[in-house]
C-alpha cells in the first residue's frame, strides 16, 4: 500500500471523550497536525448519570441503571454503543482508528470494524493486567486483544505483560503534557493556591494519606487537592487542618502547581506506575517535583539535577524542608526538569507523531 498524504488520511478516535486531557487532546492533536479526524464517544450514552449530580439525585433509579452498566460493561447500552460503533465506522471508512480504554469494546465489534479496511490501535491509561481491578473490568478488552493491529503500552510493565500473553505488536506511549494547559506562569497573581509544598492528585488506598498527614503534623505551609480525598480515613483531620473541602481543581490547576514551590508526585499502585502524567505537568510548569523514586522515572527527570525522589515517609520530610530552606539550589533543579521536558518532547503532539511513525510502518508492508 502506498503512503497517504496527511490531508487523505483519515482518522477516528473511539473513548469515553469524558475529560479534556485523554482521548479529548488526542482529537485535537490529529487536527492541529492537518489530519482529517473526527471522533465517536460513548460518555452521553449514560444520560449524565455516571457521576452525581443535582439532576441524577432526583431520578435514582435511572443512576443504578446506567451505573451498573457502566461498571460491570453489560446490558443494552453496552451493546447499542457497539452496535453504533460499528454502523459509524462502515458509515466513515476512517482509515485509522484508535480506540482509547477500549474496556467496552467488544470481540465481535474489532472483527467487524477490520472487515472495513481499517487498521486499529489501541491504547490504555489503566494496567488491565492489574490483580488490583475487578475481573470484569477489562474482560472485553482481554479478549479482543489479539485482533488490534497494534496496541500502545502507557507503562513499561505492560510492554511484557502484552509478550507474555503472545502479543508482540506493541510499543510504549507515555502520557504527556498539554503546552495549552501546562505552562510556566511568569507573572503569577496573587491567589489562593500560593504554599510550600502541593500535592494536586486523587485519593489511593495505598498510604499516600500517611504521608501527607505527616506533611501537615510537621506544620509546613501545604495544600492538597483532588478527587476521592472523602474515601480517606485522615479526611476530617485533612479538612480541619487545611480549612477548607477537598475537591478537584479544573481551570486552576495549572495555576496551583506554578503558585507551589514543590509539587509532589505519588504513584497509583493500583496500575503498578513508575511514572505519572502529573510528572509532565509539574515539569511543564518550572515546578520542582518531588516524587516516589523509580528507575523509570529518573531515566526521565535524573535524580538532583532534573527532579528529586524519596523511598520513605522520613525521606520525603527531610527533602521538603531541605529543598525549602535552599533556594537556588530547588530553582536549579525545577529548571533543569523544565528544560529536559522540552527537549524530549513530551507534549500531546509528540505523542501523536509517535502513533503516526507506527501507522506509517504498517500501510508501507
Amino acid at each position: 500500500m502506498l503512503k497517504r498524504e496527511n490531508k487523505k488520511l483519515k482518522i477516528f478516535i473511539v473513548g469515553d471523550f469524558h475529560s479534556k486531557i485523554h482521548e479529548q487532546a488526542l482529537y485535537e492533536a490529529f487536527l492541529k497536525l492537518g489530519y482529517e479526524t473526527d471522533k465517536f464517544s460513548w460518555h452521553d450514552y449514560f444520560g449524565g448519570f455516571l457521576f452525581r449530580n443535582p439532576e441524577t439525585e432526583k431520578h435514582p433509579l435511572k443512576l443504578i441503571y446506567y451505573k451498573t452498566q457502566n461498571k460491570f460493561i453489560f446490558g443494552p447500552v453496552v451493546w447499542k454503543i457497539n452496535k453504533d460503533l460499528i454502523a459509524c465506522i462502515k458509515m466513515e471508512k476512517p482509515d485509522l482508528v484508535f480506540i482509547y480504554s477500549g474496556n467496552l469494546i467488544f470481540t465481535e465489534t474489532i472483527k467487524q470494524i477490520k472487515k472495513s479496511g481499517a487498521t486499529i490501535f489501541g491504547y490504555n491509561n489503566d494496567d488491565p493486567f492489574s490483580k488490583k481491578h475487578p475481573f470484569y473490568m477489562w474482560r472485553h478488552f482481554l479478549k479482543a486483544i489479539l485482533y488490534y493491529d497494534h496496541i500502545f503500552a502507557y507503562r513499561q510493565k505492560n510492554l511484557s505483560d502484552y509478550k507474555k500473553i503472545g502479543y508482540n505488536r506493541v510499543s510504549l506511549l507515555r502520557a504527556y503534557y498539554i503546552k495549552e494547559r501546562n505552562f510556566f506562569i511568569a507573572n503569577l497573581p496573587a491567589n489562593k493556591y500560593v504554599c510550600d509544598v502541593i500535592f494536586a492528585g486523587h485519593w489511593e488506598n495505598d498510604g499516600r494519606d500517611e504521608y501527607i498527614k505527616a506533611i501537615i503534623e510537621a506544620g509546613i505551609n501545604f495544600k492538597l487537592y483532588g478527587p476521592e480525598w472523602r474515601r480517606s480515613k485522615y479526611y476530617n483531620f485533612f479538612r480541619n487542618k487545611l480549612g477548607y473541602e477537598i475537591n478537584s481543581l479544573k481551570d486552576d490547576y495549572n495555576l496551583s502547581l506554578n503558585s507551589a514551590k514543590i509539587a509532589l508526585v505519588f504513584l497509583s499502585k493500583l496500575n503498578n506506575d513508575t511514572y505519572t502524567r502529573r510528572c509532565f505537568e509539574i515539569t511543564a510548569a518550572k515546578t520542582f517535583m518531588l516524587s516516589e523514586y523509580t528507575d523509570d522515572l529518573n531515566s526521565i527527570f535524573k535524580q538532583g539535577e532534573e527532579a528529586e525522589y524519596f523511598g520513605t515517609k522520613e525521606e520525603m520530610l527531610q527533602k521538603i524542608k531541605y529543598y525549602l530552606e535552599h533556594n537556588e539550589e530547588r530553582e536549579r533543579i525545577a529548571s533543569g526538569g523544565y528544560q529536559r521536558l522540552l527537549k524530549d518532547r513530551h507534549e500531546v503532539l509528540d505523542r501523536v507523531k509517535e502513533i503516526l511513525k507506527v501507522y506509517q510502518s504498517y500501510i508501507l508492508r
